[in-house]
């Protein structure tokens, strides 16, 4: 739940039984939802569970008259007709949630709230599949939010096979030398020309696209990864849910790689705090940092500045060093290892990706 949504949760009057797995949360004033899990094998008499559910029913309906009721979860083999009939509420899921079975059920008091049912692979490790329900007015009942626009290089196979198909016969060699027409002599311009070609092949076969981050995605919420889910809502939208749920087994890869990254950086051992301050940032949950008045950014590092400048420092004297008579030349066996090593850091100031130079690695070693 979003943390600027109002929560709370909500206890009956009526006593309940400790082996009954569920748990009822209020949302805003009028929205009540409850998720159950039901056991196949209960130690609780299921007639019990269902009479305890009829009273919760019928008490939020008569101390909140404009209350929408919302029941979802685990039912397994929990018979809708018995709670259809005591509490009045609706089934909306009607497609299999694992295997053959419709296991995975959610029931609300007003069938008109959800107008969309969408049952897809869920982007976590599970045997159930993620049931999806969303209302058209979605986009008016909205909360105020921030959003940035950010560009990223999408990455398919089939860009990468063409992309190797065509660098195999490209010449990298400079056609017009500035000095000389000896590499060893014009380094520089040699680079620069790698450079502008290797930029030109990436803008043809991964150009750069811009996709809008908002202030409600969570911190794994990547570029290539809000451009994915984006894909997967138009794919579930026209019906190619086949898709869509392979879409969605991508992106709970992504997701968990990313929250890898993450978190994989710090010693839980050493860092406890700075390991809870990153699992608070991956489930939302902020702290207000503390204040301190008359201290800026500014002010700090001119602080810092004044403190690690040695006013009377002089530069030393360059030693004189004898040149070797043998060139070390550096090997394409050399040059193909370190792209091949290349770790997935932030692009650098030569606008190359490190994926980028790891894809074409075997001919931007031998050019």
């Amino acid at each position: 739940m979003h943390s600027t949504i109002p929560t709370s949760s909500w206890s009956p009057s009526v006593d309940e039984d400790t082996a009954y797995e569920l748990q009822w949360v209020r949302v805003g004033h009028n929205i009540f939802v409850a998720a159950l899990s039901h056991p196949p094998r209960p130690t609780y008499k299921v007639e019990d569970l269902m009479e305890y559910i009829e009273n919760c029913v019928a008490e939020i309906t008569h101390d909140y008259l404009l209350a929408e009721i919302i029941l979802a979860g685990d039912l397994n083999q929990l018979s809708d007709q018995n709670l259809v009939e005591r509490t009045g509420m609706t089934q909306i899921v009607h497609q299999p949630t694992r295997g053959g079975n419709v296991l995975d059920r959610i029931f609300v008091t007003n069938p008109q709230l959800y107008s969309s049912v969408w049952v897809v692979t869920s982007i976590v490790k599970a045997d159930h599949r993620a049931v999806v329900v969303y209302p058209d007015n979605l986009r008016s009942c909205s909360l105020p939010k921030s959003t940035v626009q950010l560009s990223y290089r999408h990455r398919s196979p089939k860009q990468h096979a063409q992309f190797l198909r065509y660098v195999a016969n490209m010449d990298f060699s400079d056609p017009c030398p500035t000095a000389s027409s000896d590499p060893s002599m014009n380094t520089q311009a040699e680079f620069d020309h790698f450079y502008s070609r290797a930029l030109e092949l990436l803008d043809l076969f991964y150009p750069e696209q811009t996709v809008k981050i908002t202030s409600r995605d969570p911190a794994y919420i990547t570029p290539i990864i809000k451009s994915m889910l984006r894909r997967k809502n138009r794919l579930m939208r026209a019906g190619r849910q086949e898709e869509a749920s392979a879409l969605s087994a991508r992106i709970g890869k992504e997701i968990t790689q990313c929250c890898k990254s993450q978190l994989g950086k710090i010693d839980s051992k050493t860092g406890a705090k700075d390991m809870w301050k990153a699992v608070k940032q991956l489930t939302g949950r902020r702290q207000e940092t503390a204040v301190v008045e008359d201290v800026t950014a500014e002010s700090l590092n001119n602080h810092y500045a004044s403190i690690s400048t040695d006013q009377s420092y002089t530069p030393p004297v360059f030693k004189q060093l004898a040149s070797c008579m043998q060139n070390d030349y550096v090997s394409e066996w050399k040059i193909f290892k370190a792209l091949d090593n290349l770790r997935p850091t932030a692009t650098g100031m030569d606008r190359l990706p490190a994926w980028f130079l790891r894809v074409g690695r075997q001919y931007f070693a031998d050019k």
